[in-house]
Order: C-alpha cells, then structure tokens, then sequence
C-alpha cells in the first residue's frame, strides 16, 4: 500500500540541494543526495531521485505541483495553505528507510522554508515534532531488528559449535576403544588366544576410520 506526504511552500522560499544537505547535517543525520540537481524545480523532468542515509542506498518517489492542483482534491484545507504555491508530494510504501529519508527531507524544508507537511491519505498535518519521532521509531526498529538478527547468528554459532566439540568428542572415544580393543587383540594373538584376523579386522577399521576423518577435514 503506498502512502503520500506533501511538503507545501512558497515556491520562492526553496533551498537548494546543498542548503538542505547542510540543514539535515546540522539536525546530525547522515543523510546525502545522490541524484544530482541544484534546485527543486529542476527535477520536474523525473519522478524519483536516488539518496542515501546512514550508508544505506535508496530512492524516493517525488512529484512537483503547483499548490492549488493539489488542493482541489483537499478544499476544505485551502484555508490552511493559503500562504503556499508549490507542492512537493513524496510517494512511499512499507520500506522503513525510504520513509525515514522522506521524514529528514520534510523536517530540513520545514526549517528552511517553513514548510506545511500534509499526510495525505488521513488529512493530518505533520508537525516538526511529529516527523523527528517517526524518524526516532524507525531507527530504534532498525536497531532493535539489527540486534535480534545479530542474536540469532551468535545462537546458530554456539549451537554448531556445541555440536562440533560433541562429535569430536565422540570420535576421540571411538578411537580410544578402538586402539584398547586392538592392543589386547594383538596380546591374545600372540599368545594364540585368538586368531590374527580379529586384529587385522580392528587395524583395518582404525585406518579407514583415519582415512575417512582426514578427507573430511580437507574437505572443510
């Protein structure tokens, strides 16, 4: 399901790239363009502009209106907006990081061109404090699932490594009866308890076993 929030300013009041670049650096976000254009009007030609925040590449839908296209689907909040020319309406679904960059692009151009963000698809004016907490939501979620995914590894590893340490354990038993069985194998064939085949046969499976142990580890 797509979501739509709109910045709605005076035209004349916009910052470049570079200003709100330098904006949401001082609110201490690590937030950069990556599509190249120097003021806003000039991406009329597209509907999408690429950024990154906190190493993260995404893109941004984003569309430019004048004020009173947008308003005639939103008459009754003319009166809110009366001071507005231009709208620049970002488009956006589930993904989190895409969302967190909408809300920083809001709260720069709230601050430089007092802009009013309109949440469209509830007709809810989005307050500067608003968007900040949104943008706190989203990080701690971003944190939170990092730490969970992190937790899941570290579990998957002991479990392996548990495992490991008893299968090791195992054949280190295995071999110790082995070479107990074929000691006293060979004691009673020399004083003709037994027949030589028993401990040939038990010789012979230490060494296969050998084998088979050593191709494992070059394998790994």
């Amino acid at each position: 399901m797509s979501m739509t929030l709109i910045n709605f300013v005076q035209k004349d009041n916009l910052p470049t790239k570079i200003e709100l670049e330098n904006k949401i650096k001082e609110l201490g976000y690590e937030f950069r363009f990556l599509t190249e254009f120097e003021q806003f009007e000039n991406l009329n030609q597209i509907d999408s502009i690429d950024c990154e925040l906190n190493e993260n590449e995404t893109f941004v839908e984003i569309y430019l209106n004048p004020a009173n296209e947008i308003l005639s689907d939103f008459p009754h909040l003319k009166k809110d907006l009366k001071d507005k020319d231009f709208a620049i309406s970002f488009t956006f679904g589930s993904d989190e990081l895409v969302g967190a960059c909408i809300n920083i692009i809001s709260v720069g151009l709230i601050d430089l061109s007092q802009s009013i963000v309109l949440y469209a698809d509830d007709e809810i004016f989005y307050s500067r404090e608003m968007l900040i907490q949104d943008i706190s939501y989203i990080f701690e979620n971003k944190e939170d699932e990092t730490y969970s995914i992190q937790k899941e590894t570290i579990k998957e590893n002991l479990k392996d490594d548990q495992k490991n340490k008893k299968e090791k354990r195992k054949n280190q038993i295995i071999d110790i009866v082995l070479w107990i069985l074929l000691i006293i194998g060979t004691i009673l064939m020399n004083r003709k308890i037994i027949s030589w085949y028993i401990p040939c046969s038990l010789l012979a499976t230490v060494l296969i076993k050998s084998i088979i142990e050593h191709n494992k580890k070059r394998n790994i």
